[in-house]
């Protein structure tokens, strides 16, 4: 490193670029500690620079504190680390910045600029929708991280502290009748192609679909289906068989029995034969017990994780969008169907309470967003 004195001074480093040009490089300012100098050298070098974000994300996540929280909390700081660690700034990736040198106005920008969104630049760059939500966690993570790192002596401040929250505003993300039906048959006409052939989907997503909206289903209640869940049952004497699908809700819902009508029998269909050619070519055996054959399956024959089916969830809504299948503003989650499935059930609230499982009126009330006809005060 060294120190440049003509005009204001700077601090440079030379480095040889792919055309095997010398080049100086700016890399701080006069006022520069020489602590920052060391760390700054450190991470050109190839390190973690000390001090900065990434720095103390790498120290707290090896911390005993970080493994002793719940897998599921340890997964959600993992992605906000990854996300954090490589965010532009006009300064850089946000995970390259020194602690110490952030401010709660810098903090503060950041925060507004994901809850907000970004639209599209002249340079064409795409744009970016809020994510609110997004926001408010990663404003926590970091207001945890700066707090670890000041007790263990690798800060001196904490910039997220004091910083507030956005307001959230409650999305269902409930996709609207037409932009349920394109999708679906996007998603059912591309399981039919080759594989690596464009467009190409993967089998289980329309079926996904359908027995999330049929049976007002969770992404996790849907992708951990068996084989066991599957029954027939005679409704009276002499009448013929029913099939039944048995539900596993989450979240303190209540299990019921669904009908399987001739679309969820077509989609269970799919996937149990989908489920049979890739155990065939992987040389798997059948389990005798159906709570042992899980309707999703990957590739590799293994049950589907829910990362898989995210990861491939995202890939379709993003090739939908390019194709023009929907409009932006139509895109949906897969939670967004049981809102779908909740609010197009026949019968009154009650029914679709008993058919939710849902155990309170407030929280059927939440997935209900049917607007009822009523008659005036007077006529």
């Amino acid at each position: 490193m060294l120190w440049d004195k003509s005009g204001t001074g700077r601090w440079y480093m030379r480095a040889t670029d792919v055309d095997g040009k010398v080049r100086a490089t700016t890399v701080a300012g006069r006022d520069a500690r020489l602590s920052e100098l060391h760390a700054i050298a450190e991470d050109r070098a190839g390190g973690t620079a000390r001090g900065t974000i990434a720095y103390l994300i790498e120290h707290y996540h090896a911390h005993r504190e970080f493994k002793e929280l719940a897998e599921t909390s340890r997964k959600r700081y993992g992605e906000h680390a990854a996300g954090i660690k490589a965010y532009p700034t006009k300064r850089g990736p946000l995970g390259t910045l020194k602690v110490d040198s952030l401010t709660q106005p810098f903090i503060r920008a950041l925060v507004d600029q994901i809850a907000d969104g970004r639209p599209a630049d002249k340079r064409g760059a795409e744009p970016v929708p809020p994510y609110p939500t997004k926001a408010n966690a990663w404003l926590r993570y970091l207001r945890r991280l700066f707090s670890f790192g000041i007790e263990r002596g690798l800060c001196r401040t904490n910039a997220a502290r004091g910083v507030r929250q956005v307001k959230e505003v409650r999305n269902a993300r409930m996709p609207t009748p037409e932009a349920f039906r394109k999708i679906y048959h996007y998603a059912k006409a591309g399981s039919e192609l080759q594989p690596r052939e464009k467009g190409r989907q993967p089998p289980y997503l329309w079926a996904a679909m359908e027995l999330a909206f049929q049976a007002r289903l969770r992404r996790i209640e849907v992708i951990t289906l068996h084989d066991g869940q599957v029954t027939e049952v005679l409704a009276d004497a002499g009448s013929e068989a029913v099939e039944l699908l048995e539900t596993r809700r989450r979240k303190g819902s209540r299990d019921n029995q669904v009908r399987i009508g001739s679309r969820m029998r077509e989609a269970i269909a799919a996937l149990q034969a989908h489920r049979a050619i890739i155990w065939a070519r992987k040389g798997f055996a059948t389990p005798i017990r159906p709570e042992q054959r899980a309707l999703f399956v990957s590739e590799d024959g293994t049950p589907l994780t829910r990362d898989g089916f995210k990861s491939s969830w995202g890939k379709m809504m993003r090739a939908a969008l390019k194709a023009g299948i929907i409009a932006p503003e139509d895109r949906f989650a897969m939670h967004g169907l049981k809102h779908r499935g909740i609010t197009d059930t026949k019968g009154t609230r009650a029914d679709k309470k008993h058919a939710s499982g849902h155990v309170t009126d407030s929280m059927a009330s939440l997935y209900d967003h049917d607007l009822p006809m009523v008659e005036p005060a007077d006529d």
